[in-house]
């Protein structure tokens, strides 16, 4: 059995392969060799929705979570899908049957995305999975870290056990379905191999720098990195004063983003952060897109809502935490349908007491499903870095993410580009009232 630190790694890995693999369709050339990889993203996506619910004896919204996260088929969502996430997650998850066995809804008792992670790599280990995803787990992870020269990712992958064979296959697959990238300097150089998860669009010109190191300077760039991540702000002074060569290098590339703090007393100390500011922890990097979903829709909120503005978004997410619910407003109904589906908040009619207006008032309320996405984007809001590099001038960017039904993870824009034809409104309509239960 994997310890649980495995699990979250594996869990991580599947999620982010399954949202690349679902631009592709399933008779892609050598996708089935992914298979439980993707199986396993599903199951783990399906759980990042409906974590926070508690209890769903609702079956038409429990499918329409799942039609959400690729799960397109009801059997497949029956028979896999629930199974397998009711064996891996050791008690948290209870399929609710009848009296002839059929699953009828589901308690859920999952507190985090660290949990979710975790049965959605129980679930990979469960499945069995083949040497080529077990690979490409490993070396997706190594790469999150600093991109590598070929022939040192294979020492490494060998070091571990692996066949090159099966490593070759990995590499080679991942460059398909876009989860690595590999390219040359020149014609005669060595192949690199990066990965986007950590560098984002910087991870091309971090390749091309790190791969002018020799491999002492490699693994001291990989130390820093390592330390930088796993404590935020970590005084630059305090680290070795061989590491200023390679210090420089991480800054210039934007691997590292030095802040200095100058003292009433004239002290100045610098403080490094990577390029992943969310949390300290390696896989806990909103992998489930829930912060920046929410987050963009506040800023859709300030910005385009015709309805009601959203004024002071930290005032807003505050109560929002603190009382459980905002509203009621006209555009809770249209607005942010995105994060309901996503299951952070739901759309509940309410009649409360508008001291504004001095009487009640009945209308849609956002009720908060999601603490800890809130939290966690209250945190960013209230950087004061947040209000910077807003660029109100790319309204249509901003329009066609926020069209109901159109939202793309920051992997699937990068996989593929397009637009949803207007006739998918009439069905994302239908969708959102049933996941409010009005067609019941």
């Amino acid at each position: 059995m994997i310890n649980k630190e495995e699990k979250i790694k594996s869990g991580y890995w599947s999620i982010a392969t399954q949202k690349h693999l679902k631009q592709y369709t399933a008779d892609s050339t050598g996708i089935g060799k992914f298979g439980n990889l993707n199986l396993a993203g599903k199951a783990g996506r399906f759980l990042g929705v409906i974590r926070g619910n508690s209890v769903i004896e609702d079956m038409t919204k429990l499918e329409q979570m799942a039609n959400g996260v690729g799960i397109n088929s009801k059997a497949e969502l029956i028979k896999i899908i629930l199974p397998e996430l009711e064996q891996a997650s050791d008690g948290q998850i209870e399929l609710i049957k009848d009296t002839t066995g059929h699953v009828t809804g589901l308690a859920e008792y999952v507190v985090n995305n660290s949990e979710v992670l975790a049965i959605s790599g129980q679930v990979l280990d469960n499945l069995y999975p083949n040497k080529v995803e077990l690979v490409a787990v490993e070396t997706m992870d190594a790469t999150k870290r600093i991109p590598y020269l070929q022939s040192e990712l294979y020492q490494l992958l060998t070091g571990m056990g692996y066949q090159e064979n099966d490593i070759s296959l990995a590499v080679a697959l991942q460059n398909q379905y876009r989860l690595l990238q590999s390219f040359n300097k020149s014609k005669s150089q060595e192949t690199i191999i990066s990965n986007e998860y950590i560098w984002g669009p910087n991870h091309k010109k971090i390749a091309m720098a790190v791969s002018d190191l020799d491999f002492g300077g490699r693994q001291s760039l990989k130390e820093i990195i390592e330390i930088i991540q796993k404590t935020q702000g970590y005084p630059i002074d305090k680290l070795s004063s061989y590491a200023n060569d390679m210090l420089l290098i991480a800054q210039k590339t934007g691997m590292i983003n030095p802040v200095k703090i100058v003292s009433s007393r004239g002290i100045q100390k610098d403080f490094g952060f990577s390029s992943n500011l969310m949390d300290k922890e390696s896989y806990n990097d909103d992998i489930l897109d829930d912060v920046k979903l929410l987050l963009a829709s506040i800023r859709f909120g300030e910005n385009y809502t015709p309805h009601s503005r959203i004024f002071d978004s930290e005032s807003f997410l505050t109560r929002l935490i603190e009382y459980g619910d905002v509203g009621p407003h006209d555009a809770n109904s249209t607005d942010y349908t995105l994060l309901e589906k996503k299951g952070i908040i739901r759309v509940k009619t309410k009649t409360k007491y508008n001291s504004y207006f001095g009487r009640y008032r009945t209308g849609p309320c956002l009720e908060l499903v999601r603490k800890d996405v809130a939290e966690e984007a209250l945190k960013i809001i209230r950087n004061p870095d947040y209000t910077l590099n807003i660029d109100n001038s790319s309204d249509a960017g901003m329009a066609s993410m926020m069209d109901t039904g159109s939202y793309m993870s920051p992997e699937e824009i990068r996989v593929h580009l397009g637009e949803s034809p207007e006739h998918v409104q009439l069905v994302e309509d239908h969708c959102c009232r049933m996941l409010r239960g009005e067609l019941l």
